[in-house]
């Protein structure tokens, strides 16, 4: 609709209006009249400094608060910038009526995505007022409210708003300024002021103390707990004795809430907040006093409650014309609210904005898209879809600039577009996918002209806790620190900002969880090491799942079985509302998987990681904090290897505790790894493959010596069972064959048996229940004959005959493996199936459904949860198969994700070997894994291949110059010491 006469005009005088603003800053503070200023002090008034004309703050700063509040924040942080330089400072630096124009900045550097400078600005705001401590009691308080004076409230107020009673406080009250010039004070020197009597807007002064109280708890959340800044201006800005006068008590009381709300000291801001109040109506400070108050309550366990005292603080801030409170309280309403008060808080919003309309751009625009955000928690995407689209158009102004809210509204659009049914990797770019892209933009690389801004609280404040962590904080108080911020955001943090919670989420946290780690090792705690691998080996994992895992943790609580999980998950689950309780009775109520079905609840899914809901990582099974190695086993021992930079840390739990140790050679072992390897065939492309002597175990008789603690040996004396966390290049090294002793001796597992596991957690917790199928399904390629197809054929044959209860896949049942679910209870995929090595959760575990997106181990995270209890990839092939010692995620990652999918069992190889060799093994251990369990069946089978004499021509990985080589057994590594199973206990042993 193109704009009308009446429109435009309308727009020239509110452009040119603002240009008059700028140019008058401009002229009254140039630099020559700086100095004119200057000489207009008293003759001791301002020696060295700056004594301004006219207003104290200076007119300048109230026309910046007009252009602020218009939404163009670059515009309004150089016309505070302006109001800044015509502020009153002498020899000591700024006065108190630069407290006003400091906090502004701050709110626009924050509003722009520039954490560091907006913290900047309020340690200045702090400085000022603790360096002027007392200056309250100079205050003529008697002058407070204005009496015989009625406040013209605005006309465009909507009806709650307008039923708000206004004390007129004044805008000028008497300030006492210096001191009595003495003989004493002219010997002490210094900056020397003789008493003058300023009159000063001191509630402004006051607000821009509570405004910047406020923003600084914001940025620094947690770690704004006893902070010493804090305390000192709570210290500085006492009553004043004998003051008797309400109102003002109410003023410096709802300043000292905002204190209290930044030293993070909880109590004292609810008590506070309830003392200053004042039942005859409301003064400039009441907004933020309030705000604070709803902000404290956000974490408490009943949020409705934040939602009333955001409505008053919304109807106090329009009355009293501060527009930029209102959005904050309808954002942290909407936050808050749960689905049944959502439209209420939905409706409240956008009244508030269409009063707002004229008014403030800045508010606008910020409460329409709370409103989008309050509708979508009410269940109407429809409406919320509306209400942003309004404030899309909105913040595409040219004279509207607004990141941090533009990252809110990506959010906001983020829940419509799930709401609506799309998830991720779906294959198409999406609304959900470029409004998550939108947020990790900001949140991670939001700049200005080229320069790289910390633009949320969450990344900002670990990146001090890092930084204490480095320098002589405590270890026990760095671990703490370390591990809060590697943990899932609390939910206060959710409600308050859901863009800081994602931001916190999507954060490289390795760093964090390498120096916790660094910490714990230095400290001498083995249980600490201990928990603080288990921890980081988890986030390995779940942190480079979609955002931060988040969606991970939602099939993992709806979908886990109540024996696994923890007896809290059942109250979360209650807690998480309808959504959760959709995807808990699909997951219970199994059906043959459906790919639509599935779809409709992975986008379910998506909504609920996306909301404020508590999701809690249990989807990778971690330690018990306080009895982390209880429930290991009996002569069971646990061995763990964790990779910290240049640095590799050894652990062993056995007989009720830990011990650790550091690998000294740890650098030099890839290296005797990769010898090993190609001493045994694997890998080599040239001449023989089978060694001619035992060499190869001089080679695992060094690694062992590297690797195992010489006052704690593992022998068969201590153990019957080793478990082993690998890390890192030590994924390719069969531990089974390291010799016990020296070269001649027995091999450890010919004495102990060996099972491995990914994390510590899932060492010690099944990650599922134990099959109640015995159906093997089965897939194969031309594996075992790879050159004559009617001969792999009579060998498939021969394998699905020893089987009970046979399924060929895809013959018998063509669905994706992802699909199969529990109707097959172990699944066998008899292939050589390269793992991707740069997206190894793109790994696809068959060949007949690798176009499909559940052929692959990130299809098989998707809904529906559940998954064959065992699976058996028997011709993995990873970079130690094409002679490369890579850094062993493509197993790490997929062994994890396979037990994440619902798998309590999972067997995977090295490198790809096939031939009759590897027939016998599967003949042997299918026969009987349904019955014995995967540990019991592959010692079986491996013990009996290793006795088996085999045929050189029938071996694939023998070359030709070997097939006269005879007495060849199964008992050669490169045969059966490629294969790694991770399983707990069979359910008869445990």
């Amino acid at each position: 609709m193109p704009p009308t006469l009446h429109s435009l005009r309308y727009s020239l005088r509110r452009r040119f209006a603002w240009l008059a603003a700028a140019a008058l800053s401009f002229c009254l503070f140039s630099p020559s009249q700086a100095v004119f200023a200057q000489g207009q002090g008293t003759a001791f008034g301002t020696l060295g400094g700056v004594e301004p004309t006219g207003q104290y703050p200076p007119q300048t700063y109230y026309l910046a608060l007009g252009v602020y509040r218009g939404g163009d924040l670059p515009s309004a942080l150089n016309a505070f910038e302006a109001a800044l330089r015509g502020s009153r400072r002498n020899i000591n630096g700024r006065m108190i009526d630069a407290i006003p124009a400091l906090a502004m900045m701050g709110e626009c550097h924050w509003h722009l995505g520039n954490v560091p400078a907006a913290r900047e600005i309020s340690d200045q705001v702090y400085d000022i007022a603790t360096r002027y401590q007392g200056w309250l009691s100079r205050v003529d308080w008697n002058s407070t409210v204005q009496m015989g004076v009625q406040r013209t409230k605005p006309n465009w107020l909507w009806p709650d708003a307008a039923s708000v009673n206004l004390i007129a406080t004044s805008d000028r009250m008497m300030f006492l300024s210096g001191n009595r010039v003495t003989e004493q004070s002219l010997v002490a020197g210094g900056a020397i002021e003789e008493l003058n009597v300023r009159s000063m807007d001191i509630i402004e002064i006051m607000r821009g103390i509570a405004t910047a109280s406020y923003r600084r708890r914001i940025i620094l959340g947690p770690l704004s707990e006893e902070d010493s800044m804090a305390v000192a201006l709570v210290s500085a800005t006492k009553f004043p004795a004998n003051l008797n006068i309400p109102v003002a008590r109410s003023l410096i009381g709802s300043m000292r809430t905002a204190g209290y709300f930044s030293e993070h000291d909880e109590k004292s801001v609810v008590a506070e907040a309830a003392r200053s109040s004042t039942p005859g109506g409301v003064h400039p400070l009441s907004p933020i006093a309030m705000l604070c108050q709803a902000s404290t309550l956000a974490a408490s366990a009943n949020p409705d409650d934040v939602i009333p005292i955001a409505a008053n603080v919304a109807n106090a801030a329009a009355v009293l014309e501060q527009p930029e409170w209102i959005g904050e309280a309808m954002q942290l309403a909407a936050g808050c609210t749960s689905p049944a008060r959502a439209a209420t808080v939905a409706q409240m919003a956008t009244v508030a904005a269409g009063s707002l309309s004229r008014q403030s751009r800045l508010g606008t625009l910020h409460c329409l898209i709370a409103a989008a955000d309050a509708a979508v928690t009410a269940g109407d995407p429809a409406s919320a879809s509306g209400l942003l689209g309004q404030a899309q158009a909105l913040s595409s102004r040219r004279d509207v600039i607004q990141p941090r809210l533009e990252a809110y509204g990506a959010y906001v659009l983020a829940r419509i577009a799930a709401a609506n049914g799309a998830t991720m990797g779906s294959g198409k770019v999406n609304d959900l996918d470029k409004a998550l892209s939108s947020i990790e933009g900001f949140a991670l690389r939001h700049a200005d002209r080229k320069r790289s801004l910390v633009s949320m609280p969450r990344i900002y404040q670990l990146g001090l806790v890092t930084q204490m962590a480095g320098s002589n904080v405590g270890a026990s108080t760095g671990s703490k620190w370390l591990k809060m911020y590697c943990d899932e955001p609390s939910i206060d943090v959710w409600r308050r900002d859901p863009v800081d919670a994602i931001a916190g989420l999507i954060l490289d946290r390795a760093p964090a969880h390498a120096m916790r780690i660094n910490l714990a090792a230095a400290s001498g705690y083995a249980e600490d090491l201990l928990q603080a691998s288990d921890a980081m080996l988890a986030a390995r994992f779940v942190d480079r799942q979609p955002i931060g895992g988040r969606i991970l943790q939602a099939r993992a609580i709806a979908g886990g079985d109540d024996q696994l999980l923890a007896p809290e998950i059942a109250e979360l689950r209650k807690a998480a509302g309808p959504l959760m309780a959709e995807l808990r009775g699909a997951a219970i109520n199994r059906a043959e998987p459906d790919a639509a079905v599935a779809q409709m609840m992975e986008a379910k899914a998506t909504l609920l990681a996306i909301n404020r809901t508590s999701l809690p990582q249990v989807a990778v099974p971690t330690l018990d904090p306080k009895l982390p190695i209880a429930k290991l086993g009996p002569r069971t021992a646990m061995l763990t290897y964790t990779h910290v930079g240049n640095r590799l840390y050894a652990t062993l739990s056995a007989d009720g505790k830990v011990v650790m140790w550091n690998v000294a050679a740890g650098n030099r072992i890839p290296g005797d790894i990769s010898r090993l390897m190609m001493s045994i065939g694997v890998g080599k492309t040239r001449g023989k493959r089978l060694p001619e002597d035992d060499e190869w175990k001089t080679i695992a008789v060094s690694i062992r010596q590297k690797l195992f603690p010489e006052g704690n040996q593992i022998t068969a004396e201590r153990f019957d069972e080793l478990i082993i966390v690998p890390d890192g290049p030590l994924w390719y090294l069969p531990f089974e064959l390291l010799p016990i002793g020296e070269p001649d001796s027995p091999l450890i597992s010919e004495k102990i048996a060996i099972r491995y596991a990914p994390t510590p957690g899932i060492a010690v917790k099944p990650t599922a229940m134990p099959a109640t199928s015995r159906v093997v399904g089965i897939t194969t390629d031309q594996f075992f004959a790879p050159r004559d197809v009617d001969l792999n054929a009579s060998i498939v044959d021969s394998v699905v005959d020893v089987i009970k209860e046979p399924l060929r896949l895809p013959d018998q049942l063509n669905v994706p493996t992802g699909l199969v679910g529990d109707r097959v209870g172990h699944l066998v995929v008899a292939s050589a199936r390269p793992a991707n090595l740069k997206n190894p959760l793109a790994t696809g575990l068959a060949t007949y459904d690798q176009s499909s997106p559940y052929g692959t181990v990130e299809g098989w995270l998707r809904f529906p949860v559940g998954s064959p209890a065992s699976v058996v990839l028997f011709g993995l092939r990873t970079s130690i198969d094409i002679g490369q010692i890579g850094s062993g995620d493509e197993l790490f990652t997929t062994l994890v994700g396979l037990h994440v999918a619902g798998a309590r069992s999972v067997l995977l190889s090295r490198w790809a070997v096939g031939g009759e060799s590897s027939a016998m093994l599967l003949r042997e251990f299918l026969q009987e894994l349904p019955f014995m369990g995967m540990n019991e069946s592959w010692r079986r089978a491996t013990t009996l291949i290793r006795q088996r004499e085999l045929d050189p021509t029938a071996e694939p990985l023998l070359m030709q110059s070997e097939h006269d080589r005879q007495g060849i057994t199964g008992d050669q590594p490169l045969f059966w010491s490629g294969y790694l199973v991770s399983s707990p206990p069979h359910p008869t042993a445990e």
